[in-house]
């Protein structure tokens, strides 16, 4: 990716944004190969309120009719650094779960806009939508295929995620994504086996080996016997 990002807007098609364009400086190196994107053009049929301090669009490299990227935004000064952490989290941390437990990235970008105010844009790999049912509706093989994804954010990239969530995990053609790291703890020493199979019994938290992963599979994904799980609860009380 060239160091200068143009960025192009739907202006006649958003009512009260009046940036047509921005350029951008690249931040770092790049984290992914995509040499042949300079101009993008974002899509008019966005993803997110371009009203919002904190959008994010869907872009496409110009002379191409697909969307390929997801522009994340932050259009305030005190926004800016949010966006630097997330942008350090996949650079380094997840550098080798792009493309698999998380979108490809390709770098921050960053400038001043007309009114003098800074603006930073992380540019991700477009990829599917965020889940439209809550975890515990979902079939059991997509929760035990979410589950293995974050259980590689913590083992492999040593994070705890800070706001797992439905509208934080992508679906596409069968797989998933995670995404949204800018409330992450490092240096995460999970010692949990990912074992995520569902079983009657609830397992200790201690053996289990990571109190978010075993918070997660018991309240968000209700992997585990329900009726063992209230008599715990009780029995704990």
């Amino acid at each position: 990716m060239n160091s200068t990002l143009r960025v192009r807007f739907p202006v006649s098609q958003w009512p009260g944004w009046h940036k047509p364009e921005l350029f951008l400086t690249a931040d770092h190196k790049p984290h992914a190969e995509s040499s042949n994107i300079t101009a993008i053009s974002v899509d008019p049929e966005t993803h997110s309120d371009y009203c919002s301090d904190s959008p994010v669009f869907r872009a496409s490299i110009d002379g191409s009719d697909s969307p390929v990227l997801a522009l994340k935004f932050a259009l305030r000064d005190d926004l800016v650094g949010a966006l630097e952490q997330e942008n350090r989290v996949y650079r380094d941390a997840l550098q080798a779960l792009q493309g698999t437990a998380v979108p490809r990235c390709f770098g921050m970008y960053s400038g001043v806009d007309e009114d003098g105010q800074q603006i930073a844009c992380l540019v991700l790999e477009f990829w599917g939508s965020v889940l439209g049912e809550p975890f515990p509706v979902l079939p059991l093989d997509l929760k035990i295929q979410i589950l293995q994804r974050l259980g590689a954010i913590h083992r492999e990239g040593k994070l705890l995620h800070g706001d797992f969530a439905e509208r934080n995990v992508l679906f596409h053609e069968g797989d998933v994504r995670i995404i949204d790291f800018d409330q992450t703890q490092s240096d995460h020493d999970c010692r949990c086996n990912m074992d995520f199979l569902p079983r009657e019994k609830l397992p200790d938290i201690e053996e289990f080996g990571c109190d978010q992963l075993w918070e997660v599979c018991r309240y968000h994904m209700r992997i585990w016997d329900t009726c063992s799980t209230w008599l715990v609860f009780f029995s704990c009380g």
